[in-house]
């Protein structure tokens, strides 16, 4: 587990490291072209395999034999599924791009047709491999698939750019195919090598398959709302800023800034909570069909506790260094404003995330997708309405992403009866609070006595990030104590 959870930070950390090249090198216009035609391409993967690799896990952790007869079922089924949606792909990009408001996103959508054909057979052998425990297999075929990835959109994009921006977005969409072409490849053959580990148990395929698809199906609602709402964030936002007064140009600019460095920021934390989910979910959920509640919800509070203070740590970090990491690392001092405006995001999102997988892991997922529908309607309604009206344009996409976050984070906790088990430990999270709080005060103190303004940035973040670790281990360790 702990090898899985450092390659999701390591994969994380290299896809941090793409955007940041892409900004300074085809700037915000080129990432705002980029985030609009990746809104798509998750979409598509979304409506390709849905669920499918989660459900696959959870049946073959339950059935390791069986899970072998599902997952040859299932390649039958998204093989020709992929292949059919990758060319229509490619032969209607033209009528995407216009559909996606940017003609010129012709070339960029051409180059993502492959990854929809290879992704959903990669998404499905990890679910099983994730099933069988195989955490470190997983783990080797993400840092392949996106060293490949962030590798060759490194070397494309300044090839392409003297070209003119567009190209060169397009030229970073070719790693995403290679990287998840080479990832397969090394899965199938890591699948070879271990395929006389578990026997194929005997297991009525008709009747299993329509299972797991119902599973599928149940998660797949959930999942599909997410890649809905950025696809119509990447649609509306534009429109409406158009509609403001701003030019097409303009823009996809904000868009840039917003979807492509502050989200990106923003979400960078919760690779932390997102490793604890996946490591955690498949334990919670043979723990719960096993009748071990007790064990159950030692975990899940330990999840809940361990997000909600890393979420605090977080996002004060990104609220008190706003302006440091829009100028220093992406070279766009007017992010630093949506940084700080939707700092507060790791903390809604992780603990989204950590009561979503405990919901999961209790048969009870109905409850994250009706408040992430609910969440995502109301950020539509927002948006349209407010980003509209001059003075309200950036404003109004702030509180339309933290409205849909806070709603689905909400619905989780009333379902859990978690604003219950909040009281008992309301003076220990108000300890919390006033202790970060005070950090930040004596971060800014400190910086102030020294007289170089990168130093004094260094020092600052220093002092920062040891009290946070020291703070974190004490708590964990307390936490441990308790359960």
């Amino acid at each position: 587990m702990t090898i899985r959870a450092g390659a999701i930070i390591f994969v994380k950390a290299l896809g941090l490291l793409g955007k940041i090249f892409m900004t300074r090198t085809i700037g915000t216009e080129g990432v705002g072209l980029y985030q609009l035609a990746y809104s798509f391409y998750g979409l598509v993967l979304m409506m390709i395999s849905g669920g499918l690799p989660t459900a696959l896990a959870i049946y073959t952790s339950k059935s390791p034999g069986e899970g072998k007869t599902l997952l040859k079922g299932l390649s039958l089924i998204i093989l020709p599924a992929g292949l059919l949606f990758s060319l229509m792909i490619y032969l209607l990009s033209v009528s995407i791009a216009r559909l996606l408001g940017y003609p010129q996103l012709d070339f960029a959508i051409k180059c993502l047709a492959p990854a929809v054909f290879v992704v959903p057979l990669l998404g499905l052998l990890r679910g099983y491999l994730q099933g069988n425990e195989r955490y470190g297999v997983i783990a080797a075929s993400e840092i392949v698939e996106q060293a490949i990835r962030i590798g060759l959109l490194m070397l494309l994009i300044p090839f392409f750019l003297p070209a003119g921006i567009v190209l060169a977005t397009g030229g970073a969409m070719i790693g995403t195919s290679a990287g998840a072409l080479t990832a397969l490849l090394f899965l199938i053959a890591c699948y070879w090598i271990f395929r006389s580990d578990k026997l194929a148990g005997s297991v009525k395929l008709p009747s299993a398959l329509a299972d797991i698809i119902k599973v599928s199906l149940a998660i797949s609602l959930t999942r599909l709302l997410i890649p809905i709402s950025d696809f119509l964030d990447a649609i509306v936002i534009p429109n409406r800023l158009q509609a403001s007064g701003l030019s097409s140009v303009e823009a996809v600019e904000v868009l840039g800034v917003i979807t492509g460095i502050a989200l990106v920021v923003a979400y960078m934390p919760t690779l932390v909570t997102s490793a604890l989910t996946h490591t955690m979910t498949m334990k919670m959920s043979a723990d719960w069909s096993r009748h071990k509640f007790r064990a159950f919800h030692r975990k899940s509070n330990q999840a809940i506790e361990t997000g909600w203070v890393w979420g605090i740590v977080s996002s004060l970090f990104l609220f008190n260094f706003s302006s440091e990491i829009a100028g220093y690392i992406f070279d766009v001092p007017e992010a630093s404003t949506s940084i700080r405006a939707l700092s507060f995001l790791p903390l809604l999102v992780g603990l989204r995330e950590i009561t979503t997988s405990i919901l999961w892991a209790r048969n009870q997922k109905n409850t994250p997708f009706t408040g992430l529908a609910v969440g995502v309607t109301v950020n539509f309604v927002l948006l349209y309405i407010l980003v509209g009206i001059p003075g309200l344009k950036l404003t109004g996409i702030y509180m339309g992403i933290i409205a849909l976050e806070l709603i689905a984070t909400l619905f989780n906790f009333k379902a859990l009866e978690l604003f219950s088990y909040l009281k008992t430990r309301g003076i220990v999270f108000l300890m919390d609070i006033l202790f970060f709080a005070f950090l930040t005060f004596l971060c800014d103190l400190i910086s102030k006595r020294v007289a170089s303004s990168l130093l004094n940035t260094a020092v600052e973040v220093a002092l920062y990030c040891v009290c946070s670790y020291v703070y974190l281990a004490y708590r964990y360790a307390n936490l441990r104590l308790k359960t």
